[in-house]
């Protein structure tokens, strides 16, 4: 004998456990087709375009049952094997093609009911990708109230028997024998520093000028050099070197020469030839 491991029992289920959200994908015309050949439910509001815009309606909706089966699906998947006993919900809004409808659902009740059987009850609606609830329901389940009681039941054995008052005592024993924190004390306050004498004033030096801060260099993203094609380069014409010439002397002073007399345009005057000297008598001696 075998048992699933995955089983969920009475006693570990409590009031106000929320059963995790089911989103499901858009709702398709071809998805409203196979659910209406499915359930055998014909109506042309379903898969007739034209008959439903005749009617007055935007264009053809689902069925209002197509949003109940997603309610038991999230039920079905949550309880993980229990026994459904009631499932009824009612349509509040149309659902549309393309509506993306979100299952979601808590429990509500639990209790102990004749016969050794345990029951809970489940709150279950469904909403649209703009929040708006379009359907409603409720689901009653029936469970093992633990794995003993599920081993004794299928070995043909009667059912466990667990009033309401032993599972509170049982809850309490628990509680007990859980260890508990130790209660903290809140910390004490520590007395307040005694502050020191204020400080004798002192003659502080002559301020020295304030030499403002050099302002500092901003950060330049260095980019990424742009590769450039080289220029042509142009012929350049040689240079062609000059001798070196020499130095001249320099010139010496020359004085100033008089201004040439110019000729005059009378005729000159012949010398008279000079007269021979005479000699004298006398000889050296």
């Amino acid at each position: 004998m075998t048992i699933n491991v995955r089983q969920l029992y009475f006693e570990g289920v409590k009031v106000g456990d929320e059963l995790p959200p089911l989103v499901k994908p858009p709702v398709d015309r071809l998805q409203i087709a196979r659910y209406v050949g499915a359930a055998g439910d014909w109506n042309p509001l379903y898969i007739d375009e034209p008959h439903a815009r005749a009617s007055g309606f935007p264009s053809a909706f689902a069925p209002g049952t197509i949003g109940m089966g997603f309610l038991a699906e999230l039920a079905t998947d949550w309880t993980r094997g229990a026994r459904l006993k009631k499932l009824q919900s009612r349509l509040v809004k149309f659902i549309w093609p393309g509506d993306v409808l979100t299952a979601r659902g808590r429990v509500v009740e639990r209790r102990f009911e004749p016969g050794d059987t345990y029951a809970m009850d489940l709150e279950l609606w469904a909403e649209n990708q703009r929040g708006e609830l379009v359907t409603r329901g409720l689901a009653t389940y029936q469970l093992f109230y633990s794995a003993e009681d599920e081993s004794r039941q299928r070995a043909g054995q009667p059912p466990l028997h667990v009033t309401q008052a032993e599972e509170e005592a049982r809850l309490a024993r628990l509680s007990r024998a859980m260890p508990q924190r130790p209660p903290q004390q809140p910390r004490a306050l520590q007395p307040a520093r005694p502050l020191a004498p204020p400080a004798p004033p002192s003659v502080a030096p002559a301020a020295k000028a304030l030499v403002p801060p050099r302002p500092q260099a901003k950060a330049t993203v260095q980019s990424r050099p742009v590769a450039r094609k080289p220029a042509p380069k142009k012929a350049s014409k040689k240079k062609v070197a000059r001798k070196a010439t020499p130095m001249k002397p320099a010139r010496k002073a020359v004085k100033e020469k008089a201004p040439k007399k110019q000729p005059s345009r009378t005729p000159a005057r012949k010398a008279a030839p000079k007269k021979p000297a005479k000699k004298s008598g006398k000889k050296r001696k």
